[in-house]
């Protein structure tokens, strides 16, 4: 059976490779950005029907117009929206720290509220959650405070409601990839002054993975397939060396 899958982050990076997987697998997606132009660009190339909802994560208050527009049934939902951060302490501020905060975690947990909301424990059916965070939550880099900080928040979120929403057959999960080749990675490169991407590619064992790699394994968190998998952090580094400072 078809799926109603929520996507945000959706114009970009993981999100645009996983959207473009599920739609090849027939699904009908909520795809939530920020921009308009790009949202109905990619919902034109898409083969499903799509809900495009255009939208600033990090204004939580506008988080209110996602609801009227969801299904009675959500089957998927995936937080692929997500800002690098790369800032020495003396910079460190803390509307920039609650801004990251907003748009990795609060307005994750704000749409998984409105799941639980529309969804009775007597539904039969289950609903598979993943949040994308990074090997940064446990190894950051210099700079990456405010992005590490946020990202760990995240999976402590993840541990916990995988707990309080099991009962209503909510799963949840999170993966932590690496580097991954994606705009937010090549912004990432300039602001470090790192524009050599063979050095990159070294950083890791095997390398940059591919947006695709990524979508795969969250393809398959959201398959019934993966109904037993419920609060874990995935790990995908790439055998990087531990500790690396970037």
């Amino acid at each position: 059976m078809n799926k109603n899958i929520i996507v945000t982050g959706a114009t970009s990076g993981i999100g645009r490779s996983l959207v473009q997987k599920l739609d090849s697998e027939g699904n009908h997606l909520i795809l939530v950005g920020r921009v308009p132009d790009k949202l109905a660009a990619l919902a034109a190339g898409l083969r499903a029907s799509s809900t495009c909802v255009a939208l600033d994560l990090a204004d939580l208050d506008s988080l209110a117009a996602l609801a009227p527009q969801l299904p009675a049934r959500i089957d998927g939902f995936v937080h692929a929206a997500g800002l690098e951060s790369v800032e020495p302490i003396k910079l460190v501020r803390y509307d920039k720290f609650d801004h990251l905060m907003r748009l990795h975690v609060y307005a994750f947990v704000e749409i998984l509220k409105l799941i639980d909301k529309a969804k009775k424990k007597t539904d039969d059916y289950d609903t598979s959650v993943v949040a994308i965070s990074s090997i940064a939550s446990d190894n950051g880099g210099v700079g990456q405070t405010m992005y590490a900080a946020s990202k760990a928040a995240l999976e402590a979120t993840v541990r916990v409601l995988a707990k309080e929403l099991a009962a209503k057959r909510i799963r949840i999960n999170a993966v932590k990839p690496g580097i991954v080749d994606t705009e937010m990675t090549q912004r990432w490169m300039r602001r470090i002054g790192m524009a050599d991407k063979a050095e990159v590619e070294r950083l890791q064992l095997n390398g940059m993975a591919q947006p695709e790699e990524i979508a795969s394994l969250i393809a398959f968190l959201l398959s019934d397939q993966a109904r037993h998998i419920v609060g874990t952090q995935i790990k995908i580094d790439g055998g990087g060396p531990a500790g690396k400072v970037f």
